[in-house]
């Protein structure tokens, strides 16, 4: 066999990990979605699920089901950023699915003991024919391979996107996709979806309504802080606004929004507020509770925290861009007691922090797909804790306090029955993208001030009883989420711990017998086969025996 994960030795070629039987616990939308997709297994599906309700568990359930029947033989996972890459390798590992994360394209092949891969759309849109390859090829054991699209929306964020996936992923098997939202298609529809007038269809939907009803999530209760703001716009003139004053230029909307987020009287009003929202959350007995602050960019997120730990004696923790790190950063935090995380993106969507319980809309953009992510950010429950309600703060910017609207209007009609709003959605998008338009140039801000709060939550419609009496667990089964812990470390991880004391085990070898590194590695090649990119942790293992026997013994048994 050839092609991109093929290895140059047959004889050792094995299917990957051995697959047990489905042991982890299913929510019940996650079994409707699964026995509904199983039932018919098309090449193609779209699961749309509101955010927090467990995509991540169908997703894991659908691989296991393909690499258990021999149906795929190798499964690859596309996730719109390089932090989530290591948060889904480590939630399918409890499925005994073994997924490199950190795969790079210029490896150009995996090795042979994982079943796939963990990328990101940027990774496969800088290398389609690498995927395009890889699908077309038999994969091991004969199978064909899976691909997992995860937040498929993300596809729309580049033109360029939608054409490399379908070059990409065209020839493979099986493809689902997923969201926590609907979307639209507005201009290049995303590969491998169905649309009905530039709406997506779904092949099975859970909403935000039906998941609060089921106590699968939390209800959300905004926190809609008014201000007065001046600034200089961009032609010059002088500019006071509350929220409440009719904007003729649009410009004015963002520009006013900006000048609220940047100066300290407001954003510093908003953060305390929040601040003793969560103090007394904590105080009710969720003792770990946490926030979450969304920056407009770096520079903002670095002055958040710096105001929070002036005004507060707070200091967050800060992640601010898609670094090396970050995965990592995010997971301490996850794991630990610390109040606050001011972050740029990073946990707008997919990130699981199920101890967040209070956030701070500081961004800029008011798109109602960002925003809605960010929201579902809260809304995931924690098994047999009593935290039935989260709490968002938010300006009161009439976009904003709309999309605010718009959340609990999904949640009246929901449970009432119903009521297509994708005209609505349709207009607000309309309106952001023109004012994202005509949001370029330069502006001063001068300063702000808060004006007040008004609260906007379900009232009566939320019934809190859902969460005691565990509505979401069919045959008394525990949340889907908190059933298995993750391991510490992923596969992936410990190949790159082995990688890094192999190549200090190599220096000392290339230092005392006088030999380059490269005939050092070139030796162990030869002993044990493969190379260092594409080995298995058996075979990394041996590299680092055949290395100490050299230097316990004194001998370089290598070529010279």
């Amino acid at each position: 066999m050839t092609g991109p994960w093929a290895d140059r030795t047959p004889d050792l070629l094995v299917r990957g990990p051995r697959l047990h039987g489905w042991r982890l616990p299913l929510r019940a939308w996650q079994r409707a979605a699964f026995d509904g997709w199983d039932a018919g297994r098309p090449n193609d599906a779209l699961i749309v699920a509101t955010p927090g309700a467990g995509k991540t568990r169908f997703a894991t359930r659908v691989a296991h089901a393909l690499l258990r029947d021999g149906a795929a033989g190798r499964v690859v996972v596309v996730v719109p950023r390089e932090h989530l890459k290591a948060q889904v390798a480590r939630a399918m590992v409890g499925a005994g699915i073994v997924l490199d994360h950190r795969f790079a394209n210029a490896q150009e092949r995996l090795a042979r003991d994982v079943h796939g891969a963990v990328v990101t759309y940027q990774q496969v849109c800088a290398a389609p024919r690498l995927y395009r390859q890889l699908c077309r090829e038999d994969a091991p054991a004969g199978g064909g391979v899976a691909v997992l699209l995860d937040e498929i929306h993300h596809a729309g964020d580049d033109a360029t996107w939608g054409k490399a996936l379908r070059d990409a992923f065209e020839p493979a098997s099986h493809r689902v996709a997923l969201s926590g939202t609907p979307f639209r298609s507005d201009g290049t529809a995303i590969p491998f979806v169905r649309y009905d007038r530039g709406l997506s269809v779904a092949d099975f939907a859970y909403d935000y309504a039906t998941a609060l009803r089921d106590g699968v999530c939390r209800a959300l209760v905004f926190a809609l802080h008014g201000g007065e703001a001046e600034w200089v716009a961009r032609d010059g003139t002088a500019m006071a606004a509350t929220f409440d004053t009719a904007l003729r230029e649009k410009r004015h909307h963002s520009e006013r929004l900006r000048t609220m987020l940047t100066q300290d009287a407001w954003i510093g009003e908003v953060l305390a507020a929040a601040h003793l929202r969560l103090l007394s959350v904590r105080a009710e007995g969720h003792r770990d509770a946490a926030g979450l602050v969304a920056a407009m960019n770096q520079d903002h997120a670095r002055a958040i925290a710096s105001l929070m730990e002036q005004r507060l004696g707070v200091r967050p923790a800060i992640v601010v861009s898609d670094l090396a790190d970050a995965s990592d950063r995010i997971a301490a935090f996850a794991r630990s007691t610390d109040p606050w995380i001011v972050a740029v993106h990073m946990v707008s969507e997919g990130v699981d922090i199920p101890r967040l319980r209070v956030g701070v809309f500081a961004s800029n953009v008011v798109t109602e797909l960002y925003f809605r992510q960010f929201c579902g950010r809260f809304v995931r429950t924690i098994d047999g804790a009593n935290d039935p309600e989260a709490y968002v703060f938010v300006p009161d910017d009439p976009r904003l306090r709309m999309l605010a609207h718009g959340i609990t209007l999904d949640v009246r009609h929901g449970l009432r029955g119903r009521d297509a709003r994708e005209e609505e959605i349709a207009a607000l998008d309309a309106a952001q993208r023109a004012d994202r338009a005509s949001d370029a140039g330069l502006y001063e801000a001068i300063a702000a001030r808060t004006t007040g709060e008004r609260v906007v939550d379900f009232g009566p419609l939320f019934n809190p009883a859902a969460f005691a009496a565990g509505t979401a667990f069919a045959d008394g089964e525990r949340d889907a989420d908190e059933a298995a812990p993750p391991p510490s470390i992923t596969a992936a991880e410990r190949k790159e711990s082995l990688r890094r004391s192999l190549h200090g085990l190599v220096t000392r070898v290339s230092s005392r017998f006088n030999v380059e590194h490269r005939k050092v590695h070139a030796t162990l090649n030869q002993r044990v086969g493969g190379n260092v990119a594409t080995a298995t942790e058996r075979e990394l293992d041996l590299r680092r025996r055949v290395a100490e026997s050299w230097l316990v013994r004194d001998k370089y048994d290598g070529l010279r």
